[in-house]
């Protein structure tokens, strides 16, 4: 079973995510982690938690457990039925890569 990262549409919460997450023995600044950010966080979480999803939620963002790739397509519709503004993105995008 996978994790992948929820997280509000803010720097902060990003780059206090990714202070949390290890960066792979052979990091040659080329790292991604992808993940949602959404622009309603919390309404997101409801969503997620009303479609039977598993969450860990922490002070500045979520991990959701998955099983595979389907769950991000499905995830994704469900945000979109709920009409909550989102991306499946880079979340590494706040790591200094040079």
């Amino acid at each position: 079973m996978s994790r992948i990262a929820i997280l509000p549409c803010d720097v902060e919460s990003r780059g206090t995510y990714l202070s949390t997450q290890t960066l792979p023995n052979d990091y040659m600044s080329d790292f991604s982690l992808m993940g949602f950010v959404v622009e309603h966080y919390h309404d997101a979480l409801n969503v997620l938690e009303s479609a039977g999803y598993t969450l860990e939620k922490y002070e500045y963002g979520a991990e959701v457990h998955i099983d595979g790739h389907r769950h991000l397509l499905k995830i994704q519709k469900l945000f979109s039925l709920h009409n909550l503004t989102n991306s499946y993105s880079d979340v590494a995008d706040t790591l200094y890569q040079a």
